[in-house]
């Protein structure tokens, strides 16, 4: 069931519905305040829209390289479990002495 949740990006607030947990969003809302106070630390003056804009790539982005690693992570442990049973498979074939 969705809710409605305010959430304060850039000192406006915002009434959004989510299906997620209210925590989530507003966790998720403190995620991207963060970001955009980063890049404001930087000095450069950007216009809403593009902060916004490179936020959201920004956070797209490890999102992505998050899931790549997480890929890779369960290809080595899929190698791995298929070596366990290919060693077990000979060990259950091996004569015995």
């Amino acid at each position: 069931m969705s809710e409605v949740v305010n959430i304060t990006l850039m000192g406006r607030t915002f009434s959004v519905r989510s299906n997620d947990k209210p925590e989530q969003v507003e966790a998720a809302a403190a995620l991207v305040q963060q970001r955009i106070d980063e890049i404001r630390q930087l000095g450069t003056t950007v216009a809403s829209d593009r902060l916004l804009t490179l936020v959201a790539l920004n956070l797209a982005g490890e999102l992505l390289r998050g899931k790549e690693s997480q890929s890779q992570d369960v290809d080595g442990l899929l190698e791995q479990l298929d070596t366990i049973v290919s060693q077990a498979q000979g060990l259950a074939e091996a004569p015995l002495r």
